[in-house]
């Protein structure tokens, strides 16, 4: 039976376009590993033994808009509709450095197959729903178990990005555990993982963290190595898997940031995001979560909390909330009172301070930097009396630090 997906207008075109069924063109790797494991589809890529000059052509014939998106490896990119589909030639590698490959172009789909990364990646499906399984990715896909195609320590040679993809892959998907002659491989090679791009590792990392239970992972990674090659501020796990069982606990959202921060220190969080080439907003954010202010734990008076909350964000003190409760549960500590906290968090409604600068100059005081000074003192005042004073009250406050100050 055809999966539904490949019966979409954009794939049943995307198939004619490239010439099916007379050309053996068939949709591979992410696609149809997600199918067969009962996951969501969501980007469809397609290979054919044609080669990218040919494909290329196939495709303006057929009116379908094509980018030439990586020609030395024999990658297009075909709009259709608003869907993009990446249509890669079938290839053999005849040349590796640990990161990039020569490659020639090959008609055969087992030898295509073989240069792939793992068994349920190395799957390929025809447009009518026929699945081609040339190395037991489907039994594997079933049984949860993350395994390369062939022998590991060949596949990590050819590409050490492999190292991370399989703990990746396996944070996912691994229900089976990693067998010790793949983990074996990946303590014999981690110090290729040096060769890698910045940019490739944190995409790796980033996808880790996001997965259900990193801590188990991390952990694999922290014994062979791996994560020591790529992550050296790292080296208690133990808050990371307390943090994701209490986001289970309350249905929280995962964000790999929170969950990094459980990982690292304060002292050493600028320097990670600076080596990892963090956004400006993601490097703030693992350096505000990581800081030793505000002060946060289950007893923290209400008041204290919605002051904490005023001067920095529901978001963030939701985060720094859910990593303190974490923390205090690898020290022992019980849930009371956690709750309660979060519960304040949720109701918190952003607060204006009644008076402003203009309230300052109306007292005749000059634009100075005295004027920001009284205004700090007012505010202060206001947030210690939990946002409660009147705009009255709080004009007679400003007079008064206004003769003060």
């Amino acid at each position: 039976m055809t999966p539904g997906w490949l019966t979409s207008r954009e794939a049943v075109r995307l198939f004619e376009a490239l010439g099916a069924p007379a050309v053996d063109a068939r949709v591979v790797g992410g696609c149809v590993r997600n199918h067969v494991m009962g996951f969501p589809v969501g980007e469809i890529d397609a290979a054919t033994p044609e080669t990218p000059d040919a494909v290329m052509q196939r495709l303006a014939n057929a009116g379908v808009r094509v980018i030439p998106t990586g020609l030395d490896h024999g990658t297009v990119t075909a709009l259709i509709g608003d869907r993009s589909f990446e249509i890669t030639s079938l290839r053999r590698d005849t040349a590796c450095d640990g990161r990039h490959a020569a490659v020639e172009f090959t008609r055969d789909w087992k030898e295509d197959a073989r240069r792939r990364d793992f068994t349920f990646n190395a799957m390929s499906m025809r447009g009518d729903g026929e699945l081609f399984d040339y190395f037991g990715g489907l039994g594997d896909a079933e049984a949860g178990r993350v395994k390369f195609v062939g022998d590991p320590g060949d596949r990590i040679q050819e590409d050490y990005l492999r190292i991370l993809r399989l703990f990746r892959f396996y944070a996912w998907y691994g229900r089976t555990s990693l067998d010790s002659a793949t983990l074996a491989a990946c303590r014999t090679h981690a110090h290729g993982l040096t060769r890698l791009s910045v940019e490739r590792v944190q995409s790796e990392i980033i996808k880790t963290l996001a997965a259900p239970a990193p801590a188990q992972v991390l952990t694999l990674m922290q014994g062979c190595g791996v994560l020591t090659a790529i992550l050296p501020e790292i080296t208690d796990l133990s808050r990371l898997a307390a943090l994701a069982r209490v986001e289970s606990a309350v249905a929280a959202s995962t964000d790999w940031r929170r969950r990094l921060a459980a990982c690292v220190t304060e002292s050493d969080a600028e320097a990670l995001a600076q080596r990892l080439k963090f956004s400006a907003a993601d490097r703030l954010r693992l350096v505000r979560l990581t800081a030793a202010e505000p002060r946060l734990d289950a007893a923290t008076p209400a008041a204290q909390v919605r002051a904490a909350l005023y001067r920095h964000g529901s978001d963030m003190i939701y985060d720094r909330v859910l990593l303190a409760w974490a923390l205090a549960r690898t020290r022992g500590g019980a849930d009371d009172g956690w709750m309660d906290q979060l519960g304040h968090v949720a109701a918190w409604r952003p607060r204006s301070l009644p008076v402003s600068g203009a309230d300052v100059l109306a007292l005749g005081i000059p634009q100075s930097p005295r004027v920001g000074q009284i205004l700090g003192a007012v505010e202060a005042w206001w947030i210690a009396r939990d946002f409660a004073p009147s705009r009255e009250d709080t004009l007679q406050e400003l007079r008064r630090q206004a003769a003060k100050l």
